[in-house]
């Protein structure tokens, strides 16, 4: 899954950033989709998901649908 560009992770049971920090092994990634998790749904109800998963993941250009 090296080439991996694009991963649709939605709705699924991730609740801690351990979990959510594996992806920056995927070199290539540039297209995330993460809504429905627990890890999302807890930061972006305080504001905070899309700096918070940003700076875990500074490669991506689009993180569920915003550049």
């Amino acid at each position: 899954m090296r080439k991996l560009k694009v991963l649709y992770m939605s709705n699924n049971l991730v609740k801690e950033w351990g979990e959510f920090v594996k992806l920056a092994d995927l070199p290539c990634l540039v297209d995330l989709v993460f809504v429905g998790n627990p890890l999302e749904e807890r930061y972006s109800a305080e504001g905070t998901w899309l700096d918070e998963a940003s700076r875990r993941l500074p490669k991506l250009k689009k993180l569920d649908g915003n550049l």
